[in-house]
């Protein structure tokens, strides 16, 4: 029987947990104020550490790949079939503000379908529509349909099969969906109201992936392959502008597993597609451009306790991002996404910092921006893949030893 290493996998437990569940620390203060975010984090932690102790072995020795396959299927219906259900309540205004994030999508791509301008409309909420043609385009097919409640439920199916593909483990990528569901409230939140800052990270982070792991491949196919990620990588950065804060990281990893002219070579194709969606857009109105104005917003209000903020917080965090690019990451990702996470999180506690200050009171609304969800997508992936891997080390050294 193989020994549980407490020593060994504890600060994974605890590098995971901080990536999981600090993100859901603003709705954990809205519900629960200070007190219960400290009891959310703690209870978190430890039903981490049960949970890695006791269900995990016993889940991944009984649990089938067959098996984990059918059980996501009967997950991701129920999750459509609540998501269509719960959205409108959600929206209703009895229970809170709900979220115009999918309202905005909506029009917008309603909008553009009509051959309209998308950004001179507003949402029911009177904001502006804030993410950039890309999220628009990938919405598309959800708005026109009128299932735009569904496209968080879709984005997490992609996210379970982009693991269990290059995992190479239907039972490893059913745990991780299960414990997001599980020990995030934001998550849910974000599956509830349908805001789409869950599907935008897995989206970005699913085309990073296959875009590392293609370029990492000599094979023609691969090739066309990393052509292809690469085009929708460039579609998927035309969303929020804090992803550009991850192309450093991004650089690095290619130049690391493919060398200077494939980097190039893909991250030119990305950049291609990225203006051909978006500066269109910004040409037909550059002051009616409502992204520019909407995304540098959330800095902008905080700059009376930290002067020219909206230039300091992305500058300060872009430096991390190149310090961090120095590190060796390999084609498995696994330290890239733990690096992109370690660049979100900072923006995360800066922006959340300031705020605070603002405001006289711990403030972590800002969360609910995204930036929470934009850290927990890159940093649990990271965290899963290094337990999982170190948990089959650990058991074929016991395996040795017997």
């Amino acid at each position: 029987m193989m020994k549980y290493d407490v020593r060994g996998r504890l600060p994974l437990i605890l590098v995971f947990a901080i990536f999981l569940l600090v993100p859901s620390f603003d709705t954990a203060l809205k519900y629960f104020g200070a007190v219960g975010v400290v009891v959310y984090f703690f209870t978190g932690t430890l039903f981490l550490l049960l949970l890695d102790r006791f269900a995990l072995p016993i889940f991944f020795s009984t649990i089938s790949d067959k098996a984990a396959d059918y059980l996501a299927t009967a997950m991701f219906v129920l999750l459509a079939a609540a998501a269509m259900y719960l959205g409108p309540i959600a929206n209703s205004g009895r229970f809170g503000g709900g979220s115009d994030a999918d309202d905005a999508l909506l029009i917008a791509a309603n909008e553009l379908a009509n051959g309209r301008f998308p950004y001179y409309v507003v949402t029911y909420l009177g904001n502006q529509i804030g993410p950039m043609p890309g999220s628009i385009l990938f919405a598309m097919p959800f708005s026109l349909t009128g299932t735009i409640q569904l496209q968080n439920v879709v984005w997490l199916a992609v996210f379970y099969l982009a693991v269990r593909y290059f995992e190479k483990s239907s039972a490893t990528a059913l745990g991780l969906v299960w414990i997001l569901l599980v020990l995030s409230p934001t998550v849910l939140q974000n599956i509830a109201t349908g805001a789409d800052y869950v599907s935008n990270t897995i989206f970005v982070l699913v085309f990073m992936w296959m875009l590392v792991r293609s370029a990492s491949s000599n094979t023609s196919a691969i090739v066309s392959n990393g052509v292809i990620a690469a085009i929708l990588l460039g579609i998927a950065l035309s969303s929020r502008s804090t992803f550009f804060l991850l192309m450093p990281l991004l650089l690095s990893v290619l130049v690391q597993v493919s060398g200077w002219s494939n980097s190039i070579k893909y991250l030119s194709i990305s950049a291609i597609a990225f203006l051909v969606v978006t500066v269109p857009f910004w040409l037909y109105d550059p002051s009616g451009f409502a992204p520019l104005h909407v995304q540098g917003a959330k800095l902008a209000a905080v700059e009376s306790v930290l002067r020219f903020a909206a230039v300091i917080v992305p500058v300060s965090a872009g430096a991390l991002s190149i310090i961090l690019s120095f590190q060796t990451m390999r084609n498995d990702c696994t330290r890239f996404f733990l690096n992109c996470a370690i660049v979100q999180m900072f923006v995360l506690i800066f922006t959340s910092v300031l705020y605070t200050l603002k405001l006289q009171r711990l403030d972590l609304f800002v969360a609910q921006s995204g930036y929470g969800m934009f850290t927990l997508f890159f940093g649990v992936s990271a965290a899963w893949m290094y337990l999982y891997r170190y948990t089959a080390v650990t058991r074929d050294q016991d395996f040795v030893e017997a």
